[in-house]
């Protein structure tokens, strides 16, 4: 089963941006769960209160709770089914219980679909950290919330988990704290802020290690990470990195994991190649 590519995930953009002018645009034939993201957050931000699929992803799209999410009534009616070990729908992160409950959910589902413990226990600790970051920067109080999605698929031995939120942007956050301020003149904000330690809001519930996690997790096993906030990119795929921007910006941010479930995602070891924060030991990373 082949990774995804930036050139997929900026098209789609595109393609969704085109859906809101015009009505049309061109879909995959293979969604995954980044798609569904994409398309319910750009939607739900321009008020469309309906929207048209192709007969053979309606079925798939209301299994994933696609209008669910943005407060659409669904087209059609799906018998629910235990979907453990292959995906967990599209969920928004409306308050913390939310963010609490979808980041076990998240991943059980790979735990549950025969991945051992360890790769389990890892994409846990990163879709925890990852899901904070999200909900702490969502705009609620227009209604936008973060949103969420993952999808497991055994026979390719591959996992897909995505986060977007509708929030002002990392280039913007980061801009908060005035240290970074010469560093985001020269550089992509997308790859700076998975630089250890960089957050904009030190001090208030953030380290800063949350997209350093789940960047070196992935690049542990040459796995695929993607940082995409309005018109800037980072990604990291197979060994191979790359920044930019795109051709049609995205309203918010969003992060794609994607890796291969038979590679161990071993947490200890990228904690071991971090400098220690001052005042902290070894103990306090045990696992």
């Amino acid at each position: 089963m082949q990774s995804t590519t930036i050139e997929e995930v900026a098209t789609w953009i595109t393609n969704v941006d085109q859906l809101v002018q015009s009505g049309k645009c061109k879909c995959p034939g293979f969604f995954r769960p980044h798609h569904f993201l994409v398309l319910a957050m750009e939607l739900k931000r321009n008020g469309a209160t309906e929207i048209a699929l192709p007969q053979t992803l309606t079925r798939y799209a209301a299994r994933m709770r696609l209008w669910q999410a943005i407060n659409i009534q669904p087209p059609i009616v799906v018998t629910e089914y235990n979907a453990s070990g292959k995906f967990h729908p599209i969920e928004a992160l409306i308050d913390q219980n939310a963010v609490d409950d979808t980041s076990a959910a998240l991943v059980e589902i790979f735990r549950r679909g025969g991945i051992g413990d360890g790769p389990v226990d890892g994409a846990k600790t990163v879709v925890q950290e990852l899901l904070g970051n999200c909900f702490a920067h969502a705009e609620t109080d227009n209604g936008l919330h973060g949103l969420a999605c993952a999808q497991f698929w055994p026979k390719g031995n591959m996992a897909q988990v995505a986060i977007c939120d509708s929030g002002i942007g990392i280039r913007l956050s980061l801009a908060q704290n005035v240290e970074y301020l010469a560093e985001l003149v020269q550089r992509n904000a997308c790859e700076y802020a998975t630089e250890y330690s960089v957050t904009s809001k030190r001090g208030k519930g953030h380290s800063g290690y949350g997209l350093t996690l789940a960047k070196d997790l992935m690049e542990q096993g040459r796995n695929t990470i993607f940082v995409v906030s309005h018109d800037e990119y980072f990604y990291s795929s197979g060994g191979v990195r790359g920044r930019g921007h795109l051709p049609t910006p995205l309203k918010g941010t969003m992060v794609i994991l994607e890796w291969d479930t038979t590679v161990p995602l071993n947490l200890r070891q990228v904690y071991d190649a971090w400098p220690l924060p001052e005042g902290m030991d070894d103990d306090d990373f045990d696992l």
